[in-house]
């Protein structure tokens, strides 16, 4: 995967991985833009992630996310109500999220194969 050294907010995905809240981030935005607390729920109920999504990790995610040019945000005024954030998938948060399918593709084959093996120990030849 060679993009994974050409953008540097590769790195940073690479390593929360397992985690899997920046995927899932990705994927909620790129089926539509959102705001924070709605993709908080989303989160929530999808069982997705491995943690659980308090506003201060996923805020947090969606910051470094924009500094990382992957998401776009804006303020809405038009409804009632405070103004809040809404949050949509840019260009290379797309290509991004192609990077985090590919990565978890190959982290399932992997344990696959390792499932493979150990079932093969357990149950000999």
């Amino acid at each position: 995967m060679k993009e994974e050294f050409e953008n540097p907010s590769y790195a940073y995905i690479t390593g929360r991985i397992d985690k899997m809240l920046v995927p899932t981030l990705l994927y909620f935005l790129a089926q539509k833009p959102s705001h924070g607390y709605e993709l908080i729920q989303k989160i929530n109920e999808s069982g997705f992630s491995e943690v659980e999504a308090d506003p201060a990790t996923i805020y947090r995610n969606l910051r470094r996310m924009e500094e990382d040019s992957l998401v776009i945000s804006q303020w809405e005024t038009n409804q009632a109500g405070p103004a809040r954030r809404s949050y949509q998938l840019s260009p290379e948060g797309h290509q991004a999220l192609d990077f985090c399918v590919q990565l978890i593709a190959n982290k399932v084959d992997k344990m696959q194969a390792f499932l493979k093996e150990c079932q093969l120990e357990v149950k000999g030849p």
